[in-house]
């Protein structure tokens, strides 16, 4: 996915590289990021938009989506660094992740189409959705506890937050029974999200992370 070289060396080269053009060198990948000593870079990103289901409004690429993207990629790195002797890839670990790709472009045929497009042959591509495919991984096994939502918080959360909001819509609100299993969905969801949120932030203390984008 990316590479590990001293970063003052790949500084020096892209300076070199800019005062003194040559028509026979090749401007390295601008760096994104940086995590311990590996490297996240723009085209991580790019390849990350084109492969991966991500949720953006039409086509629109600001750099708060760009940033969004590359705090993923951060963050399936960490994970990885942090439990990589922990947890062993097999091939059937890749299949969820490279289906969700299939799906997303359409066929297999349009995913070897965009791997053309980069240069890439498949294990290029196997190495480049590992830390994605791991983190999954990693998650399964640490959120396998399956989070109980109490009754009273599904009553709570209809008549605090649903029904109101069918009122200001003036819409005609459905029963408690009937949006219970949509509530409890959506709780359960909530607190995972909280749970991940805070493990990441413990984890990802221990890591000396440079995001060039936000920095830029």
């Amino acid at each position: 996915m990316s590479f590990k070289w001293p970063g003052f060396a790949i500084l020096f080269i892209l300076f070199q590289t800019a005062l003194f053009p040559r028509p026979d060198m090749i401007l390295i990948d601008k760096i994104a990021a940086v995590v311990n000593e590996e490297i996240i870079t723009q085209s991580d990103i790019d390849k990350a938009i084109q492969f991966y289901p991500i949720l953006r409004k039409k086509d629109v690429f600001t750099q708060d989506f760009y940033i969004s993207v590359l705090q993923d990629l951060i963050n399936y790195k960490v994970v990885y660094l942090e439990y990589k002797d922990e947890y062993t890839l097999r091939e059937e670990d890749y299949n969820e992740v490279q289906t969700s790709i299939i799906n997303k472009l359409g066929s297999y045929n349009k995913l070897m189409s965009l791997l053309r497009q980069f240069d890439m042959q498949w294990e290029d591509f196997k190495d480049f959705i590992k830390e994605k495919v791991f983190y999954q991984k990693v998650l399964k096994g640490i959120f396998q506890i399956k989070i109980t939502i109490d009754f009273k918080e599904i009553e709570t959360f209809y008549n605090e937050q649903y029904l109101p909001s069918q009122e200001s819509l003036r819409l005609k609100p459905k029963t408690l029974i009937e949006m219970a299993p949509l509530i409890e969905t959506q709780l359960r969801k909530d607190r995972t999200d909280e749970a991940l949120a805070g493990w990441l932030k413990e984890i990802t203390t221990s890591y000396k992370i440079e995001n060039k984008l936000i920095e830029e």
